[in-house]
C-alpha cells in the first residue's frame, strides 16, 4: 500500500467512526482525553470538531497545541498526532449545524454564538492498526500458537502527512 494509500485509509476511519478521542495536555502537564463529533474530515486532511470556548477541549488546543486524535472503529484503531488550534467562523460553524449540535448545545445555542468554537487538527502522523476481523486474529494467534512462528493478526503502519 502506497503512503498515499495509507493516508486514505486513516482518513476514511476517521470519517466512518463519527467519534474519536482528542488528547490534548494541560497547562500542569497532565493529558487529558476526551469524546469528539468528528465535524469534517476536510480535503487538506484536516480533521474538524465543534465544541464550546470555554471547555478543556478548546483550552487546551489554542495556539498550535500538539494534540493526538484516537480512534477504535470495527478492527481498525488509530493514534494521529498533529496540530490543533480554535477557529471562530461562524460560516463555517453553519456548515456543521445540525439536529445533532443543535441538541448537543441546546435550543437557544446558535451557529453565530462566540461561545461555540471549532477544532481544527492537522494531522502530521498516524500509527494504525488494521485487522481482518475477530476470528481471523484468533486464527491466526491458533496458527502462531501452533508454529511457534510469530502470529501476523493484522497490518500495523506509521504514515506521515
Amino acid at each position: 500500500m502506497t503512503e498515499k494509500d495509507q493516508i486514505t485509509t486513516v482518513l476514511e476511519q476517521v470519517d466512518k467512526a463519527g467519534i474519536a478521542m482528542l488528547v490534548t495536555t494541560e497547562d500542569d502537564g497532565r493529558i487529558v482525553s476526551r469524546p469528539m463529533a468528528v465535524q469534517e474530515v476536510a480535503a487538506d486532511h484536516a480533521i474538524w470538531f465543534i465544541t464550546r470556548s470555554t471547555g478543556d477541549a478548546s483550552q487546551d488546543s489554542k495556539g498550535g497545541q500538539q494534540v493526538n486524535v484516537t480512534l477504535a472503529n470495527k478492527g481498525f484503531w488509530a493514534s494521529i498526532s498533529g496540530t490543533g488550534e480554535v477557529v471562530r467562523d461562524d460560516q463555517r460553524k453553519r456548515e456543521f449545524w445540525n439536529a445533532g449540535t443543535e441538541a448537543f448545545f441546546g435550543e437557544d445555542a446558535s451557529p453565530e454564538d462566540p461561545e461555540i468554537v471549532l477544532i481544527r487538527v492537522q494531522p502530521q502522523s498516524a500509527e494504525y492498526w488494521d485487522s481482518p476481523g475477530a476470528v481471523a486474529t484468533v486464527v491466526e494467534v491458533v496458527k502462531g500458537k501452533v508454529t511457534g512462528k510469530p502470529a501476523n493478526p493484522g497490518e500495523n503502519e506509521t504514515v506521515q502527512f
